[in-house]
């Protein structure tokens, strides 16, 4: 295989370094690129470079990936911080970096770790960093970020398989979820619908809260006309969220279970599996249910679908089409119209399409 002015076999390559994107949903989707790399090097120690809650995406993951925490915020902080950082990776003598993520600190890094072979999207000013340089898509080509980071691959891959996201839950971390699930009176037979309400990255892309409580209660009334089994709702989110998951569960009829806050990553995972159906905004654990089989209807507005909404077929994007979405912006700066235009009418349709493909008990 050849790359750049390189011809290698894949035995010549010892160790590789991968930095992870920093977001959790980028970080699942990047996983069937990481999995094709792994292919292609079936003999060489793959290491996943990540923050501390991002990597948490990556370990007991089948493929034997070391993850390697890079944090920012604190021992790694500042020019010292990296200088100390680039320090241990040199230690480790790694042959090639692959960059998903596009910053120009991390092709920088990797340089100043002393990796021979970096490889990477020619973005942020980085091309005279990278070894290798991947020329980036055309923005005008609708591309899928699963895609985008597969096609990453193309200077060290001579084919690029093309799969959709898995995530796997591991024994611990379903002891993780079970424990912490009885901790709030939510029993093994329980259906369970996984409502996500928050976003990380601002309040634009985040539907109203009145409106997934309406949608959490009659969704309920639906699935106990199903299943002869109690039916909850789990409402979960990240740091920060629990005052929003709460007041929603002021707003239902029905008790819900507020694990907002309340779970590791790790955790949050295996809770995800437990559910029948997440509703949610575009958000990582939009990405993590559908990367685990879980049927997923995601409320779309100032993102766009066609580059993040969830890969696989169990899934449905609700939307109403607005001249200004999808903008990207973490704020909207006038009325959130592309939010308030979708109703709870439409979700709940939605969902029931996706719970009519799936077996409640």
């Amino acid at each position: 295989m050849t790359v750049g002015t390189f011809t290698i076999q894949p035995n010549d390559i010892r160790k590789i370094l991968v930095r992870a994107p920093n977001w959790v949903g980028d970080a699942v989707m990047c996983l069937p690129a990481l999995d094709a790399l792994r292919e292609a090097f079936p003999e060489s120690e793959i290491a996943v470079l990540a923050r501390p809650v991002t990597g948490e995406v990556f370990v007991d993951r089948p493929g034997a990936y070391r993850v390697v925490t890079c944090d920012y915020q604190g021992e790694h902080a500042g020019w010292w911080g990296m200088l100390r950082l680039a320090r241990s990776l040199r230690r480790e003598r790694y042959d090639l970096a692959l960059l998903f993520q596009n910053a120009f600190g991390a092709a920088l890094l990797s340089a100043l770790a002393g990796i021979a072979l970096r490889c990477g999207y020619a973005t942020d000013g980085r091309r005279v960093l990278l070894t290798h340089p991947v020329a980036c898509p055309d923005p005008k080509r609708a591309l899928h970020q699963v895609r985008y980071y597969l096609d990453m691959l193309t200077p060290l891959v001579n084919t690029v398989p093309v799969q959709a996201p898995v995530l796997y839950v591991s024994q611990e971390e379903e002891t993780m979820a079970n424990r912490l699930l009885q901790e709030h009176g939510v029993r093994g037979a329980d259906v369970l619908i996984g409502v996500n309400p928050g976003s990380v990255y601002g309040g634009a892309k985040r539907w109203l809260a009145e409106r997934f409580a309406e949608v959490a209660d009659r969704l309920i009334v639906d699935v106990r006309h199903r299943s002869p089994n109690p039916v909850r709702c789990l409402i979960v989110g990240g740091p920060g969220e629990q005052a929003l998951g709460e007041a929603i569960a002021r707003r239902m009829l029905s008790n819900a279970v507020v694990l907002s806050g309340r779970t590791s990553l790790r955790g949050l995972k295996a809770v995800l599996k437990r559910c029948c159906l997440l509703v949610t905004n575009d958000t990582g654990p939009m990405h993590m249910a559908n990367a685990l089989g879980v049927p997923v209807v995601a409320v779309f507005g100032s993102t766009d679908p066609v580059a993040t909404a969830p890969y696989n077929g169990l899934s449905s994007v609700v939307r109403t089409p607005v001249d200004c979405s999808p903008c990207l912006l973490r704020e909207c700066p006038i009325d959130h119209r592309c939010m308030t235009s979708v109703s709870a009418g439409q979700v709940v349709q939605a969902a029931r399409g996706m719970l009519a493909k799936r077996v409640v008990r």
